[in-house]
């Protein structure tokens, strides 16, 4: 576990345990829904999984309020999910996970955190406050907007040093 100290809050960032799962499937929920005003997967092109990502929560006082899942590769982790519940927002607990993922990368021997995000979702922008650069855009081939049309696919990575 590791500890971290953002706008005078304590968080604590760990692997997700069971007793977590309700919490988690709240800021899940939540966040999808919020992401399904802006998009939704394309129903034709579904994504089929092989990996299983690495899960792990953002805690403040006992209390759940984030969640990421990664996945390692050869030379880099790669950011699959990121949410934090609405109350905690705009208080570090995005940014502390990412200070986690780097630590964990540093660690593994990686040179890079690398995510993708929807363009419309407007969190380019925070990914880029974070250090993060874009790499690419492109058309997603398996989202699309609320009236049917291709959204930008953004491609980001964070060097680590």
């Amino acid at each position: 576990m590791s500890i971290w100290q953002a706008n005078k809050k304590m968080i604590k960032i760990r692997k997700q345990i069971t007793m977590d799962s309700e919490a988690v499937k709240s800021i899940i929920k939540t966040a999808t829904d919020e992401l399904r005003a802006v998009y939704h997967p394309i129903k034709t092109k579904v994504k089929n999984e092989i990996e299983k990502p690495i899960s792990i929560v953002a805690i403040i006082k006992d209390h759940v309020v984030g969640f990421a899942e990664y996945l390692i590769y050869e030379n880099s982790i790669l950011v699959r999910g990121l949410a934090v519940s609405p109350v905690y927002r705009r208080q570090g607990v995005a940014r502390t996970i990412i200070q986690y993922l780097i630590l964990k990368a540093k660690k593994e021997g990686k040179t890079e955190l690398a995510l993708s995000t929807i363009k419309e979702t407007g969190n380019t922008i925070i990914f880029l406050h974070m250090g993060f650069t874009i790499v690419s855009e492109e058309l997603s081939e398996l989202f699309e907007d609320v009236h049917g049309e291709q959204v930008i696919l953004v491609n980001m990575t964070k060097k680590i040093g």
